[in-house]
Order: structure tokens, then C-alpha cells, then sequence
């Protein structure tokens, strides 16, 4: 079973997502990057449907605090995963299947780190129990 994350990048800390993706090139990962204006801009509601539509991992990428064009975004993205992580505990899915991220925009080395941080968690994590809970109710369905 390939393993898929969904990351979510602000375009200031990631002007090029073809960069961050690049870096799991050849590892057999499906990577999709979706660029937002601001980290601030991903609400809680859009990393449960993500988690929910058979993904592995979500992950969210912002600038530092002190570096934030609006300000308070990257602070706003931290009580936003902390709130969705709390949540995802509660119903009992590894709140550890959505991270995040603060990167100096331009720091590749940041950039690169990130991406082992991910592979690192998706190799601890593995498949997302929704997956084959998923798998189940499609073989069902076609009985």
C-alpha cells in the first residue's frame, strides 16, 4: 500500500512546492502540495476531511511567528493544529498524522529537514487505519 501525504504550504515560506516535492522523489510517496496565501488560512475543518479522504499524514508549512506577512497567521496555525490534534485524539486516531512546520522562506536546509521529518513520521505511522477501514466498506458495498 502506497503511503500519500497532503501538505499544506504557505506560499511565502514555500514560493516553490516543486522544490518540497522533489524531495521525495524516488520514495514512492504521493505528495501533494497545496499552496495558501497564508498558513492562517487552513482551518481544522480542511485537515479532518483531509485526514478522513484516505491520506497518511497532513502536514501544514508556515512561516516563523516573526516572520508572518499577516502577523498573527503562523500563531493562528498553531492553535489550529493543536485544537485539530486534540480532536483527532479524542476519536482515536493518532493525532501524530498531522504535523507542521515553520520555515524561513528560502531556507532549503529548513525545507529539507521538513521533508525528512515527514518521511521519518510516515515510517513510524504507516498506513492510516481509515485506509482500511475505507478498503472494507468498498468490498462490502460491492457484495
Amino acid at each position: 500500500m502506497s503511503m500519500e501525504v497532503v501538505i499544506y504550504a504557505c506560499q511565502q515560506a514555500v514560493p516553490a512546492p516543486e522544490v518540497l516535492r522533489a524531495g521525495f522523489d524516488p520514495s514512492g510517496i504521493k505528495v501533494q502540495v497545496i499552496a495558501e496565501p497564508c498558513s492562517s488560512k487552513v482551518e481544522a475543518f480542511q485537515l479532518l476531511r483531509t485526514l478522513a479522504a484516505n491520506v497518511d499524514l497532513v502536514w501544514v508549512m508556515g512561516c516563523p511567528e516573526d516572520l508572518c506577512r499577516y502577523d498573527e497567521g503562523s500563531q493562528r496555525l498553531g492553535s489550529r493544529v493543536a485544537y485539530t490534534r486534540r480532536y483527532l485524539e479524542e476519536i482515536g486516531l493518532e493525532p501524530d498524522r498531522l504535523g507542521r512546520s515553520l520555515v524561513t522562506p528560502g531556507d532549503e536546509a529548513a525545507l529539507k529537514a521538513a521533508v525528512a521529518e515527514i518521511k521519518a513520521r510516515l515510517e513510524t505511522l504507516g498506513p492510516s487505519p481509515l485506509k482500511s477501514q475505507g478498503e472494507k466498506t468498498k468490498r462490502a458495498k460491492a457484495k
